[in-house]
């Protein structure tokens, strides 16, 4: 019994570390503005296109918040739901945000970003999520002041 109980920990610690060398492999592949409409005056509703390379086991991803900044002043807040990815999978998701413009922020300095004609250089993004193993428990992941060209650079990023 003693050596039952011996292996099955072997075996589960040898299973966990194959699992976090796994997790450190996801990454972000591709991302796609699919559409863009107004909402009101002041809100937004985004559809984004996501591309994830997963190899390890699915996971969800809940309660996203985001702040995007320019030149360091609040420019607009997203939310979403919820997202589930795969496992093992090379896919593409479907992301539904909503935005909120930012009181006191001029709308068309947005537009001029939807249309190319800002200076990417100048915006930052914050957000905070909650990521966790289907069903079971999870972390909140949090990033702060992310210039929007260092991930622009690794993505594909059309309209």
């Amino acid at each position: 019994m003693e050596r039952l109980r011996f292996i099955l920990a072997l075996v589960a610690v040898l299973l966990l570390s194959s699992c976090a060398g796994r997790i450190r492999e996801i990454e972000v592949t591709s991302v796609r503005l699919v559409s863009v409409a107004p909402m009101g005056t002041t809100g937004l509703s985004l559809l984004v296109e996501v591309g994830i390379h997963n190899p390890a086991m699915p996971f969800e991803i809940s309660d996203m918040h985001a702040v995007v900044r320019y030149d360091g002043s609040d420019m607009l807040f997203l939310d979403s739901d919820h997202l589930v990815v795969d496992g093992h999978s090379d896919s593409t998701y479907l992301l539904p945000l909503k935005g909120t413009l930012a009181d006191g922020f001029n709308p068309f300095r947005l537009l001029g970003l939807l249309k190319g004609d800002t200076d990417l250089s100048r915006i930052t993004a914050s957000g905070n999520a909650r990521v966790s193993l289907r069903g079971g428990p999870g972390k909140v992941i949090e990033l702060n002041d992310i210039p929007l060209t260092d991930v622009l650079e690794d993505l594909t990023v059309s309209e």
